[in-house]
């Protein structure tokens, strides 16, 4: 796949995660939590892969070529995993430069994706994401703005690693 579309604008800054931690993390939260959210979701790798684990999981991405392709694979890999074109930015959520919100190659243009999933993210247990260098403060404070109070985010950093973090307001890290 990689291969056959690497100069393709949907590939543009696309950068796989390291599944296999992801997917330890996945197990290790099996029983806490059920309804999964995978935000910038790409090729849908984590979706889908949520979803054959046993949780209810949604992806969302901005890249009309790339939803294509994730709900091509789910057909085969993950029937039940569900994905939508939009930012996974919520409408209520306002971007302040002081709360240490900074945006570099995330996409801002793009209506929110909530109402075509018929959720809100406060909907969620756990959300997902890679977060672009430099965008992780702006991706816990969605979280903490807009998420449920118990809700998690775990995400992924080739610097850092697996991050788990709880959305409210402390952000406190969980691993």
């Amino acid at each position: 796949m990689w291969e056959r579309h690497i100069d393709a604008p949907a590939f543009k800054g696309y950068v796989s995660a390291d599944y296999r931690s992801v997917y330890r993390e996945l197990a290790k939260l099996r029983g806490r939590v059920w309804k999964v959210l995978e935000w910038g979701s790409g090729l849908g790798v984590v979706t889908i892969m949520a979803s054959r684990m046993g949780f209810d999981a949604y992806g969302i991405e901005s890249e009309p070529d790339l939803v294509e392709m994730s709900r091509t694979f789910a057909r085969t890999y993950g029937p039940d995993a569900r994905f939508t074109r939009g930012s996974f930015i919520p409408d209520e959520f306002e971007w302040n430069a002081a709360d240490g919100d900074e945006m570099h190659w995330t996409e801002v243009d793009a209506p929110a994706a909530y109402d075509e999933l018929e959720m809100e993210l406060s909907d969620f247990d756990l959300v997902y994401a890679f977060p672009w260098p430099d965008e992780h403060v702006l991706f816990r404070n969605i979280m903490r703005k807009c998420g449920h109070r118990d809700a998690l985010l775990l995400s992924y950093d080739s610097r850092e690693g697996i991050q788990l973090v709880r959305a409210d307001d402390r952000c406190e890290r969980l691993s």
